[in-house]
């Protein structure tokens, strides 16, 4: 939206190039003030002011008022979207994330969030949309509908005893209205796309955690303690297209069950450093 463009461009542009005219700042200048932008994980943002400027150049080198346009062709050498398996803590920082992520002071929602999507394996997206009619806390269930899934199959996701007790924690904060992240300005809209990450980066995780990388921990993690590949892919609901039959949203959900009781177990010792975590860089 124009709004988001606009506190975009104030945040991270007119700090740098506020002062200058803007047709004597050279390609070599904008260059590296977007690699900088993706250095700090920002893809997004980086994007999104990149063609702003880009179209204020064009309009002035239409009416005259610039000879050139300094961020054409910049794109080709910038990253356009996050990487696939998107950033995420080596293993021997994990417990420092840990230990940020339960102290954060800002806004406890957004703590309570990041704290579920360890424990859950969603996608941010997922749980920032989720709604409180989807959860049946006494079955220790959560339901996500088709409509919110990336793949539009229905997906059930077992809780463990910690995940209840984040939820029983956030509902006394947001309980009250339908949506779990229930957005500043609007009751009735999520959260914004960008608040788990935007915490992750008060923290000082900028371009080293995302939301979307609790994802490939939990795999890793999982994998590598000799949890089935089947078990861990249904749970992150990584199902593959064309696959014969009706999709079954409870597939494997009591050896799911046990084995996210067991992972949630395991992030809590770590936080307390009674553990050696594994190498999150192997491939799984």
């Amino acid at each position: 939206t124009a709004k988001r463009t606009i506190g975009a461009l104030e945040l991270h542009a007119f700090p740098v190039f506020g002062q200058r005219l803007y047709t004597e700042i050279l390609p070599i200048e904008w260059m590296e003030f977007f690699k900088g932008m993706e250095q700090k994980g920002i893809i997004e943002q980086m994007s999104r002011v990149r063609r702003s400027c880009k179209e204020v150049y064009d309009l002035a080198r239409v009416t005259g008022r610039a000879v050139h346009n300094p961020i054409e062709g910049l794109s080709r050498f910038l990253q356009s979207k996050p990487a696939e398996n998107y950033a995420h803590v080596t293993a021997k920082e994990l417990p420092s994330l840990l230990r940020a992520i339960a102290a954060y002071p800002h806004a406890h929602d957004l703590r309570l969030g990041l704290r579920l999507l360890m424990l859950t394996g969603v996608r941010p997206s997922e749980l920032r949309e989720a709604r409180w009619d989807e959860f049946d806390r006494k079955a220790g269930l959560w339901s996500i509908p088709a409509e919110r899934m990336k793949k539009r199959r229905a997906h059930l996701v077992p809780l463990s005893s910690q995940a209840l007790e984040a939820l029983e924690q956030l509902h006394t904060l947001t309980g009250a209205y339908p949506l779990l992240f229930p957005g500043r300005s609007s009751r009735t809209k999520p959260r914004s796309n960008m608040a788990f990450n935007m915490a992750l980066r008060r923290m000082g995780y900028a371009g080293r955690q995302t939301g979307h990388g609790f994802r490939h921990i939990a795999s890793t993690t999982l994998r590598e303690h000799g949890f089935a590949k089947e078990h861990v892919e249904a749970q992150l609901s990584h199902v593959e297209d064309g696959v014969a039959g009706v999709y079954n949203k409870a597939i494997y959900l009591e050896q799911r069950r046990s084995m996210m009781q067991w992972y949630a177990d395991h992030l809590d010792t770590l936080a307390v450093g009674n553990v050696v975590a594994l190498d999150f860089g192997k491939q799984v």
